[in-house]
């Protein structure tokens, strides 16, 4: 079964036991409310996480779900199976709440004290392993890794991009203050900047205007939540959770498409 746009996989960081195979991430007020709701059933190896949270509740669900309370540490303090529709169960410390098929806690040996992580899928769904080495894309350099700047506040996307990216073989700087990418491309000599629109889209458009003018050979992704509306010109932007599952893939062809 090919995991659906926006989907990761969560696997047990100690032994690599995977968890879940297809986690949706929730990380907006609409997708944290909607969750499960309208869904018949979740099947094995699908789950959803939602962030931050440290409470859920199964009213109007139509089938009973395991739940993994997950603190800031990414370190599971609570396991709660089987819980049936028309329930709640709350866990304080908790930043993340993950929800799996029924049984899958148990089957997966999932218990409190698993540290998790995430991983990425490949173009042809595997899980893409850290030994993995990052193809060389036209143009560049074997020599070295790609460069990439992340500017974004939003310290979840931030610590999951850094994460995948790191995975993949690229070098990864970040910046909080969106306008500061320009001369970070010139210091860190910089081959890629995905700048994160959703707290401004007029700042971040500024910043990718003023980088494609003094640096043309750098690429630039701009992402967003996709709750913010899109502007009327011809700028592209990407949900930026959905982004995650092939932000690889894009920076290559990004600095590919920027170096030729």
């Amino acid at each position: 079964m090919s995991a659906p746009p926006g989907a990761l996989v969560l696997r047990r960081e100690d032994d690599g036991q995977v968890v879940c195979e297809r986690c949706m991430v929730a990380d907006t007020t609409f997708r944290r409310l909607r969750g499960l709701l309208g869904r018949r059933e979740l099947s094995p190896g699908d789950g959803i996480v939602l962030r931050p949270g440290w409470s859920i509740h199964t009213a109007f669900m139509f089938f009973p779900i395991d739940v993994a309370f997950v603190d800031a540490d990414q370190v599971v303090v609570k396991v709660v199976q089987n819980l049936q529709p028309f329930r709640a169960s709350i866990c304080r410390g908790a930043r993340d709440v993950v929800e799996l098929a029924a049984g899958e806690a148990e089957r997966r040996g999932l218990k409190p004290g698993d540290r998790l992580t995430w991983a990425a899928r490949g173009a042809n769904g595997a899980v893409v392993s850290a030994s993995r080495p990052v193809a060389a894309a036209d143009g560049a350099s074997p020599t070295r890794p790609i460069r990439v700047l992340l500017g974004t506040r939003d310290e979840e996307f931030l610590r999951l991009a850094q994460f995948l990216l790191t995975r993949n073989g690229f070098a990864v700087e970040s910046t909080k203050k969106i306008v500061d990418s320009v001369d970070l491309v010139w210091r860190k000599r910089l081959d890629v900047v995905v700048l994160d629109a959703s707290e401004s889209l007029s700042e971040a458009a500024r910043t990718a205007a003023a980088i494609e003018a003094l640096h043309p050979q750098v690429g630039v992704r701009i992402v967003c939540d996709d709750e913010r509306p899109r502007p009327t010109t011809g700028l592209e932007i990407v949900e930026k959770w959905e982004a995650l599952e092939t932000l690889a893939d894009d920076i290559r062809r990004s600095y590919a498409s920027a170096t030729s």
